[in-house]
This record gives structure tokens, sequence and C-alpha cells, in this order.
């Protein structure tokens, strides 16, 4: 197959899909490393359907998890993680390796903080059509991905433990027992997920099987784990094909250092850790002009505000100074004031001690 006629470019990126009817590329592109169509950005570069500057084309934005971070997808599932280290290598030390042991991480941790399996990706789930076929859409674990909404939904997809066997085989045994425990193992391996979005369940129950088979998913499974057993021998098929092996520095990319941060977003936030319940709600300061001076911070990750007991403050647009500031604790006088007057007396005066 030849890549090149995918490739929009003015973007240097391979567009979504071709439309016959139309005869013209989908505008949308896939512009994320993160994603599982790197595969083909690969593929396409060892063949010289297109240029190498193309994957640097594709954004490597990072969300934090913990102490570190990794690189940011569209719907934070499993499959656009993991779905190329089927057959893709990802170097120790690199910024894919350490993604890939993150997001593990991280989905490890979102199952248990729902006391649930963990194990999200795209599949099917528990709502049918006319026709009584299962629909189909895209979950992920919130803050690992760009989709809004992904706290709504609860779908465990078993194909997704399989890839996730590739990083971490021992947690990929014991929550496979969990799902097999749930009943998720079906004749020909395990069913197509498990749904636990309280809308979509039977009163009374917690949780629904999704009960049929997709190809694409048992194939990613037994490849997975073949992976797994025999040391990544597909991974080794793969990259001794010479034109491969060219590329292959490609894929040695180290954690970049300046690096745009995507801040999960706050509807994210309340999903994934607990508020602290001795946190005060108001804070009084009796004589603002002689105590020691603090500040109180509200931010949603991209615009933040800073408020002192005087009325001083600013506020930024993340890197942009929204109103001017000076750390000035012998004056504090900076920020965006209000005043209130007496429309009968026309006295009038500041709404806190400062200008």
């Amino acid at each position: 197959m030849d890549f090149a006629f995918l490739l929009d470019p003015d973007k240097d990126l391979l567009s979504i899909g071709f439309s016959v009817g139309t005869n013209a590329l989908d505008p949308s592109c896939y512009d994320l490393l993160a994603s599982e169509a790197r595969l083909a950005s690969l593929f396409a570069i060892a063949k010289q359907d297109v240029k190498t500057r193309h994957w640097f084309r594709l954004g490597r934005q990072v969300t934090p998890i913990g102490a570190g971070s990794a690189l940011i997808s569209w719907s934070g599932s499993m499959f656009e993680y993991l779905m190329p280290s089927l057959v893709m290598r990802a170097p120790e030390g690199s910024v894919l390796a350490q993604t890939t042991r993150a997001i593990v991480g991280r989905q490890q941790a979102y199952g248990r903080a729902l006391g649930i399996p963990w194990g999200i990706s795209e599949s099917s789930f528990n709502a049918r059509d006319l026709e009584m076929t299962y629909q189909y859409s895209n979950f992920g674990v919130p803050g690992l991905g760009l989709k809004r909404g992904l706290s709504q939904n609860r779908v465990i997809a078993p194909y997704a433990t399989g890839l996730a066997a590739m990083v971490d085989p021992v947690g990929a045994v014991a929550n496979y027992a969990r799902l097999a425990a749930l009943g998720a193992e079906g004749r020909y391996g395990f069913y197509e997920a498990v749904d636990f979005t309280a809308d979509r369940v039977h009163v009374g129950e917690t949780l629904v099987i999704v009960r049929s088979f997709m190809a694409h998913h048992q194939g990613m499974t037994i490849t997975a784990i073949a992976n797994t057993v025999q040391d990544g021998i597909l991974r080794a098929r793969f990259h001794a094909v010479p034109m491969v092996q060219a590329v292959d520095l490609l894929l040695q990319e180290r954690v970049p250092r300046d690096v745009a941060t995507a801040r999960p977003r706050a509807e994210d936030v309340l999903v994934t850790a607990a508020e602290p319940t001795d946190t005060p709600k108001l804070r009084r300061f009796d004589a603002p002009a002689t105590e020691p001076p603090t500040g109180h911070l509200l931010s949603n990750g991209r615009y933040g505000v800073m408020l002192t007991p005087t009325g001083a403050g600013f506020s930024r647009w993340r890197d942009i100074a929204v109103t001017r500031w000076r750390a000035d604790p012998t004056v504090d006088a900076l920020g965006s004031f209000i005043f209130l007057r007496d429309a009968q007396t026309a006295e009038h005066w500041s709404a806190g001690l400062q200008p």
C-alpha cells in the first residue's frame, strides 16, 4: 500500500481517511504521537512514502502522572497507547517506554479508585440498535485523553488487559482473574466488555457483560500474550526487516524537557482525586494591613487568579499575564479593584483595603 495519498501536504500529517464519494481526503488528521496511527506513520516513513519530518509533526503534549508525565492521547484508551507495541519497540529510556509504563499504572490506579477491574479502551458497550447489535465507542481514563466526558462511562474491555500484559504481566494475570470471577469469560475467551455504567445497568445489579466477541480484539489479545511469553517475538520479527531498521532511530526519542503540559480538566480531577475534608471554606483576616502577606489561589489548570487579603492580586491565562503583578510586600497595591459609591451621598470606597 502507498500511504503517500493520505498525506495532507500543508500539515505534513496523515488524514484519517479518503472519501471515494467526494474524491477527497478527510480534513481531520492523526496529529498525536500517542495514537495507534503512529505505527502507520513509522511504516510509511520506512517505505519512503512520506518524509521523515512527518514524524516530528506528531503532537507530543504531556499530562502529569504522579511524579512523572506521559504523552496525552485523544481518548486515553489502552488501544491508542499499546496497540503499536504489538510489533513496534519502545526502547528503554524513550518517551514511548515511559508513557506505556505510566499509563498502565494510571489505568490500574483508576480501577482501584472505582473499586472495579482495570483496563479501559474502545469497545462495545451495553446499548443496542434496532437490530440488537451492540454499539461501539471509544472509552478512556480521565486525565489521559483530550476527549471530554471520559468519566461518564465505566466500560472495562478485557483485551486492554491483554495489551497491558506486555508491560505488567503479573498485574494482567491478577486482573484477568478478577474479570473471570465476575463471569466475563466465555466459550471463546473473554467477552467483549463489562459495562459498569450506572445508566446502563439493570436495577439491583452493578454490571452488565457485553456478550460478544470481536476478532480484532481477540487477535490483539493473542498476539500481546505471545509477545509476553516469548520475549517480544513479533516485535523482533518486525524490526528484523531492513527498511524498519533504517528508521529505528526515530523510536529512541527521549522524554522532552521543554514541552507543552496538558493539565487534567476540573471535571477529570473531581472523579480521580478525593477532596480533603478538612480544608477550610472561609479564611478571615482581621488586620490585613499588618499581618504577614499571604495569598489565595484559584485555578482550573489554565486560567489562574491570585488574591491577597488586601484585595490586590493578579490573573494569568497559561503563560500570559492578564493583569500586571510585582511582588512587593511593603505596598501590595497591584491588581484589579472594585469601588463602591453611595448614589445619595456620593461617598465612595474600595471593596478591599487597597488601593
